[in-house]
């Protein structure tokens, strides 16, 4: 029971989180000296400087990773505000003129999916929840709201992935396949899962929810083989906007809304995530491929979506960057940053430690089968309690991967691992807040509606994404 230990750094967050109202980055410090904690007392394998030195070093290789996604992309969002996006969005869903069901799954699959795909940290909340209000009662809007989030594991030009791969060793390119084989049945399912909020759908909002769930499912899946991770869920997001726009069949106030410019920083950004991945290979052929790196973890530099974050925002709203913009940016940027930081330096001094050997050979014990359900109760922990896949994979996909290994299927662990973070990131403190902070009107009730609500519908979509991992591990042997 000693790899036990391994889970405390989790508790403490979790108890810190729940029962005494921690932020964030309080939470991320608990982890931090839970772990180093652990490695003081010799828990697992005696402690040293070379040791702690080296925990350093992957830390900041793997947050300089995420913070070269998480400022541009702040950066982006800030900027792009400045162009009246959001607007445009709101003004998309009006000309579209959809029957409510089907505004309902044009708001949270398309336009929910395709925001928080290219932006992450709940932004997509801000967008489709003053929508949703104006079209549902309170109750069925946080639903619609939340649908609209559970597809995390894409969110953010897919961090989770870039990170997750770093630390299951699987390359980017062959882990993309299987994140969209496990959680790709999640994606299928949102649409159904918007119209059971909404009340009393016709049998064609049934047969649109399907056709949607299809197109999402499909794109996400096509845009990971083809394209890349980073715009799979962009891609997914815009081809349900696409479907919606065509099935409302109205060209009078469409055609403007579809064209108007505050909606052409997305397609930008969508051009330049497309334009880096064509170039990185020639670049890196004539030499110039510049690298962070210790002999654990790497960071390629051209690799990172923030390039094609930054390039956007350069090209589509440089106009509106100013100091002030600079200067909110830098404030909402350094809490996220410094506790991604910590709790990166507690997942490294974990693996450093032995504590997550010895958990993965734990898990490994259970069985192939035992061994996936833990992973994935172990990622969907990891989730709730830091609030993000890249957090939730920082914790735990090392020992995911260990287990993995031990049967020969170390892709599809780490591909449910990054699913159930991401999935029950959605259910997170921190997600809850932002959509509470999107309401008009708070009342007393409406914190216990929000979680009861995403945790239901995490369960949901681990369970899936279990069922998924499950079939695969079945067909590969």
């Amino acid at each position: 029971m000693q790899s036990t230990f391994a889970l405390l750094p989790s508790a403490v967050v979790l108890v810190s989180v729940l029962c005494f109202r921690a932020t964030g980055l309080t939470a991320a410090a608990s982890a931090a000296v839970a772990a180093i904690v652990l490695w003081l007392a010799h828990v697992f394998e005696p402690p040293s400087l070379p040791q702690l030195a080296s925990v350093v070093a992957d830390a900041a290789v793997l947050t300089a990773l995420v913070a070269a996604m998480v400022v541009p992309g702040i950066l982006f969002v800030e900027a792009t505000r400045g162009r009246k996006s959001p607007e445009a969005i709101g003004a998309l869903v009006v000309a579209a003129g959809l029957p409510k069901p089907q505004a309902a799954i044009l708001i949270s699959t398309g336009i929910g999916v395709m925001v928080e795909s290219l932006t992450g940290m709940g932004v997509s909340l801000l967008v489709t929840m003053p929508l949703l209000l104006s079209l549902f009662d309170k109750r069925a809007a946080i639903g619609i709201g939340l649908v609209g989030m559970s597809l995390m594991p894409w969110g953010a030009l897919a961090i989770s992935a870039h990170v997750g791969a770093k630390l299951s060793g699987v390359p980017l390119e062959s882990l993309q396949g299987w994140i969209a084989a496990v959680s790709g049945p999640v994606a299928f399912c949102l649409p159904a899962l918007a119209l059971l909020f909404v009340g009393r759908p016709t049998m064609n909002d049934g047969w649109v929810a399907v056709l949607a769930g299809f197109v999402l499912a499909t794109s996400i899946g096509l845009a990971s083989r083809f394209i890349g991770v980073e715009v799979a869920g962009v891609a997914g997001g815009l081809a349900v906007i696409v479907l919606m726009v065509l099935l409302a069949g109205r060209s009078e106030g469409l055609r403007a809304a579809v064209s108007a410019p505050g909606l052409v920083p997305y397609l930008v950004l969508l051009a330049a995530v497309v334009a880096q991945k064509l170039a990185v290979a020639p670049l890196a052929r004539s030499g110039f491929s510049p690298v962070l790196s210790t002999d654990r973890v790497e960071f390629a530099v051209l690799t990172s979506p923030g390039v094609a974050l930054l390039a956007a925002t350069l090209l589509a709203a440089s106009s509106h960057l100013r100091p002030a913009l600079l200067a909110t940016v830098a404030l909402r940027a350094w809490r996220p940053v410094a506790a991604i930081a910590l709790f990166m330096l507690a997942a490294r001094l974990l693996v450093e430690c032995g504590a997550i050997a010895a958990l993965a050979h734990t898990i490994s014990g259970l069985g192939r089968e035992g061994a996936a359900v833990a992973v994935a109760l172990l990622g969907a922990v990891g989730g709730f309690v830091t609030g993000s896949g890249v957090t939730g994979n920082a914790l735990f996909m090392p020992s995911a991967a260990a287990a993995g290994e031990t049967f020969g299927a170390t892709p599809i662990f780490a591909a449910l691992q990054n699913g159930a973070s991401g999935h029950v990131g959605m259910a997170s403190l921190p997600v809850a807040a932002i959509l509470l902070a999107s309401l008009p009107q708070r009342e007393p009730g409406d914190d216990a509606i929000v979680l009861r609500t995403a945790l239901t519908l995490a369960a949901w979509h681990v369970l899936i994404a279990t069922m998924a991992a499950l079939a695969l591990l079945h067909l590969a042997m």
